[in-house]
C-alpha cells in the first residue's frame, strides 16, 4: 500500500487513497493533525506492545461511556483515543527511578516516547520530567553536529515510526510506498547542503522504520496536485503555502491536460521558498504584542533598558541555541539582578517566565491569540499561570504590525515567483494553517488585488496531493 506523508514543522499526517479520493488517517484522538512534538521523560520505561483484544475492550468502554465526544467519534478515532490511554497506563506502570541525565541517555533508555498534543501538555504540566522536542524539522538542515545529527536522526525515526505505526493499525493495512513532503529550502544557512542533509535523514529515518520506497516531493507542488482535481480546464497557478516552519511558492501549470502526464516537471515553471512561517509569526507576536506586559523596554536605574535579546530568546521556541541561552544559570542571575535595579514591576513577569519554564505556554498562548483574532478583535488572551487575572488585550492590527516585516518577505517570494516563471498567474492557490487568519487574507487581496484567489484546506491540501503523486507513481 503507498501512502503520502506531509512531516511538517507544526503538525503531520499522512493519507491513503480511498474509493478514488485522497483520506487523511486519524493519529491521535480522532484528529488527522499530530503536532510536531515529542516529550521524552527522564523515568525510562519498557517498550509498550498493546495486543488487539486490550484495544477492542477499551474501545468498547469508550463506547460505553456516556459522553458525547465518545458517541459521535468514528471506530478509527476511537481507536487512536484508546491506544494513547493505554500507552500511558502502560508508562505508568513500567516507569522506575533511573532518570536520565541527557536527551541521549533517554532515547536510548525510554521504550516509549509520547507524541503530539499529549508531548506538549506533558511538558506544560511538568517540564522538568523529560526533554521536549518540538518542531524537530526545523533543525534538519543546519549546521549541526555528527553527534547532534545522530539525535535528530533518532528523532525523526521515532516519529515517522509512530506515524505509520498508528496509520497502519487504524486502517489494518501494510503501508511500504510513500511520498514525503518537503520544502524548497529546509530551515538552516547551508543551503544546499543543509537541504541534502534534511532529505538524508528524513529518507534514512523513512527507510529504518519499514518503508521500502521513499520518494520526496516540493510542499507547493503537491498543494497544487491537491487544486488541480477540482479543475474543469487548465491553468497556471502561483501556489502560496503558508506552512508552519517554511514559505513556499511554485508557479505550475495544472489541469485536465496535464493530470495524466508522467513526468510533470515541464509544467512547474519556478519554485522559491525562505525558512520563515507560522512559528516565526507567533514568535513575532509573541515578541511584539506580549512581550512589552513581561517588560520590554522597561529602564534600569543606571537609565539603560532592559537589553532586548532576553525577550527575544524568551519567546524562541523553535531555536534551541536561543532556549540554552534563556534558561542557563547566568541568565537567571541576569534577570534577577535587573529586577533589583528598577522600579518596572513588570520584569517580575520575565522571572517568573524563567523559573517557572513557561516559555512553551507562552508560545501556545500567542498562537492560540492568532487563532482567536480569526473570530474577533479584540480579544483578552488569559495569561493566568504567570500572574492571577493576567489578561493581555490584542487586536489584528497590533498582529499586522507585528508580523509587518514578514509579510513583506512572503510578498518577495511570491514576485519572485512570478518573475522567474516569465509569466502572470491565473489564480492564487493558498494552502497551511497560516493563512487562516483574516489578517493574512486582507494582506493577500492587498498585495494581488484583481488575482482570483482560492484558499484551500489549510491543513490537508499538501498531505491530499502528495496522496494524489504516490497514486501516480505507486498505484500502477
Amino acid at each position: 500500500m503507498f501512502a503520502g506523508l506531509d512531516f511538517g514543522t507544526s503538525n503531520c499526517s499522512i493519507g491513503i487513497m480511498h474509493a478514488g479520493q485522497p483520506t487523511l488517517i486519524p493519529l491521535e484522538d480522532g484528529k488527522t493533525r499530530l503536532p510536531s512534538c515529542l516529550f521524552i521523560e527522564k523515568e525510562s520505561s519498557n517498550t509498550v506492545t498493546l495486543s488487539d483484544a486490550e484495544i477492542a475492550s477499551r474501545v468498547t468502554t469508550l463506547k460505553n461511556q456516556q459522553i458525547t465526544a465518545a458517541k459521535a467519534a468514528t471506530d478509527e478515532a476511537l481507536i487512536t483515543i484508546a491506544r494513547k490511554q493505554l500507552r500511558k497506563e502502560y508508562r505508568d506502570k513500567t516507569a522506575n527511578n533511573t532518570r536520565a541525565q541527557s536527551i541521549v541517555e533517554a532515547l536510548r533508555s525510554n521504550g516509549d516516547v509520547i507524541f503530539g498534543e499529549e508531548a506538549e501538555l506533558s511538558h506544560v504540566a511538568e517540564p522538568e520530567n523529560g526533554f521536549y522536542i518540538k518542531s524537530p524539522k526545523s533543525f534538519l538542515g543546519a549546521d549541526i553536529s555528527s553527534a547532534q545529527k545522530q539525535v535528530f536522526s533518532d528523532i525523526v525515526e521515532k516519529m515517522l515510526a509512530f506515524i505509520k505505526q498508528e496509520a497502519e493499525y487504524v486502517k489494518q493495512i501494510e503501508i511500504d510506498q510513500v511520498v514525503i513532503g518537503r520544502p524548497v529550502n529546509f530551515h538552516g544557512l547551508l543551503g544546499r547542503d543543509g537541504n541534502a542533509q534534511a532529505l538524508d535523514i528524513i529518507g534514512s529515518a523513512a527507510l529504518k522504520v519499514g518503508y521500502k520506497q521513499v520518494e520526496f516531493l516540493m510542499e507547493p507542488v503537491a498543494a497544487a496536485y491537491d487544486y488541480e482535481r477540482q479543475l474543469s480546464r487548465d491553468k497556471l497557478v502561483l501556489i502560496l503555502d503558508l506552512g508552519g516552519g517554511t514559505t513556499d511558492c511554485s508557479m505550475i501549470q495544472i489541469g485536465p491536460g496535464f493530470v495524466h502526464q508522467q513526468d510533470r516537471q515541464s509544467g512547474i515553471l519556478s519554485h522559491t521558498g525562505q525558512r520563515i512561517g507560522g512559528i516565526d509569526l507567533d514568535n513575532k507576536l509573541a515578541l511584539m504584542a506580549l512581550m512589552p506586559h513581561f517588560g520590554k523596554s522597561a529602564m534600569l536605574s543606571n537609565g539603560l533598558p532592559v537589553p532586548n535579546n532576553l525577550f527575544r530568546q524568551a519567546v524562541s521556541m523553535n531555536d534551541v541555541s536561543a532556549q540554552q541561552e534563556f534558561n542557563a544559570r547566568r541568565t537567571g542571575i541576569e534577570i534577577n539582578d535587573y529586577c533589583k535595579i528598577t522600579t518596572d514591576p513588570r520584569l517580575n513577569r520575565l522571572k517568573t517566565l524563567r523559573d517557572g519554564k513557561f516559555g512553551l505556554r507562552v508560545s501556545r498562548s500567542a498562537e492560540q491569540a492568532k487563532i482567536l483574532l480569526s473570530e474577533k478583535s479584540p480579544i483578552a488572551l488569559p495569561l493566568h499561570y504567570i500572574e492571577n487575572d493576567f489578561n493581555i488585550s490584542i487586536s489584528r492590527e497590533q498582529l499586522s504590525d507585528a508580523i509587518a516585516d514578514e509579510l513583506r518577505k512572503f510578498e518577495v517570494l511570491m514576485t519572485d515567483a512570478i518573475k522567474q516563471a516569465g509569466a502572470l498567474p491565473d489564480a492564487l492557490y493558498v494552502t497551511g494553517g497560516t493563512a487562516m487568519s483574516p489578517v493574512i487574507q486582507q494582506w493577500i487581496h492587498r498585495v494581488f488585488p484583481d488575482m482570483e484567489v482560492f484558499i484551500g484546506d489549510h491543513f490537508g491540501s499538501v498531505t491530499s496531493g502528495l496522496t494524489t503523486h504516490a497514486q501516480r507513481l505507486f498505484g500502477r
